[in-house]
């Protein structure tokens, strides 16, 4: 699911998302605030994670191959119920009944184009190659969008309290894919009305074509009962030439039919040597590409145990970090209880009321400078590759 880009979501989702968006607390603030932090981080790691586009070259390249040896199991269907259209012609054209020889010459011309169609679509999908490069590009760009969105939102709930572009970037996720199957419930009905007009304008045709049939068939024996003793002689020449233009247009369609079996013997032939050729390479290029991988591999699992450790000491380090602080603002709350007792009492409530701000103050600057010191310092370590870091704070 791409992600809605800053910028193009309708004014009315925004001003939905301000009325529904609720300010959160401070205990779910902060909640969300990490998680939405830990994310962030996590999508920053990933990026610096380099993928072998050629690695996903070799798999479309596969994906596509079963594509080709799909459409050319389907072309062969095609070429057998061609074949059996042609032979069943030759029967149906003795038949007084001409309905199912027109029926017949529809059909084979649907299977036609459809075999020339076949045709055309594998050999375009034989000479098309897979772009890994876009396709990364556009894994890069959503990620990227992604990040701008926890990054805005990070921003809108340290300032407001609020997930407003989150609850943005939802409803205008919702709203395009309602809009979508509006769309595609709009082309299927659309689709169905055009299929049946079609289907009663063949049958009208057809009925049409039946009548002037039978009309037709009427007054032709008509007028051959009626003159057919003087006219034998002139209805078997006629009956001869109609045989030989009939002759003459099965030779016609037999030679165009022998054309079509050879062009379609050079493609299969051509086909079956691409293939060919295909496959060895693939095979060459499956054992180069597993050697790689297995080295890429044992690097990966140095990498990823040298990472292991960093986030081990980085761990115990902020576990002390955590137990220094609680001990210090303790016993920093302790003074401020005495200190407060021994002063007056008509002015003890205002001074506990302006500590008490000023030291929520401090411990919120504290602590985010706390993050910002332990984001720093990830950042240094993922860039050093597992050195030791700096000395600890005193």
């Amino acid at each position: 699911m791409a992600l809605v880009g800053e910028g193009r979501i309708p004014p009315a989702i925004m001003r939905l998302a301000t009325e529904q968006c609720q300010e959160l607390s401070p205990l779910e603030a902060a909640h969300v605030y990490s998680v939405l932090k830990g994310t962030l981080d996590k999508l920053m790691l990933v990026g610096m994670i380099t993928v072998d586009p050629k690695v996903q070259a070799q798999e479309l390249t596969q994906s596509v191959g079963e594509e080709i040896t799909r459409m050319i199991a389907q072309q062969k269907t095609l070429e057998q119920r061609f074949e059996q259209l042609v032979t069943a012609q030759h029967t149906l054209r003795n038949l007084p009944n001409k309905t199912k020889l027109r029926e017949n010459q529809a059909e084979l011309q649907q299977v036609a184009d459809q075999l020339r169609q076949s045709t055309k679509q594998l050999c375009r999908n034989l000479k098309d190659n897979p772009n890994v490069q876009e396709n990364m590009a556009k894994v890069v760009s959503e990620r990227q969008a992604l990040q701008l969105l926890l990054a805005n939102s990070l921003n809108e709930l340290d300032v407001f309290k609020k997930v407003q572009p989150i609850l943005e970037s939802v409803m205008a996720q919702e709203a395009a894919e309602i809009q979508m199957k509006e769309t595609i419930e709009h082309e299927r009905t659309t689709t169905s009305a055009v299929k049946q007009l079609r289907n009663d304008v063949r049958d009208e045709k057809l009925d049409h074509e039946e009548k002037e049939q039978l009309k037709q068939d009427k007054m032709v024996t008509a007028v051959e009962t009626r003159y057919g003793s003087k006219e034998s002689a002139g209805a078997n020449e006629h009956l001869r030439r109609l045989e030989q233009t009939k002759l003459e247009d099965v030779r016609k369609e037999l030679r165009l039919v022998l054309q079509q079996v050879e062009i379609e013997a050079n493609v299969h032939a051509a086909t079956a040597e691409f293939l060919r050729k295909m496959a060895t390479r693939l095979q060459e290029e499956s054992i180069h590409w597993g050697g790689l991988h297995d080295e890429d591999l044992s690097n990966r699992e140095r990498d990823l145990e040298g990472l292991k450790a960093a986030h081990q000491r980085d761990s115990q380090r902020l576990r002390e970090m955590e137990d220094k602080y609680r001990q210090e603002m303790a016993l920093k709350k302790e003074r401020e209880l005495k200190e407060s007792e021994e002063r007056e009492k008509g002015e003890m409530e205002a001074l506990r009321l302006e500590r008490m701000d000023a030291s929520a103050m401090r411990i919120q600057a504290a602590w985010r400078g706390y993050v910002v010191r332990k984001a720093a310092k990830g950042k240094g370590k993922g860039k050093k590759g597992g050195k030791k870091g700096g000395k600890k704070k005193k």
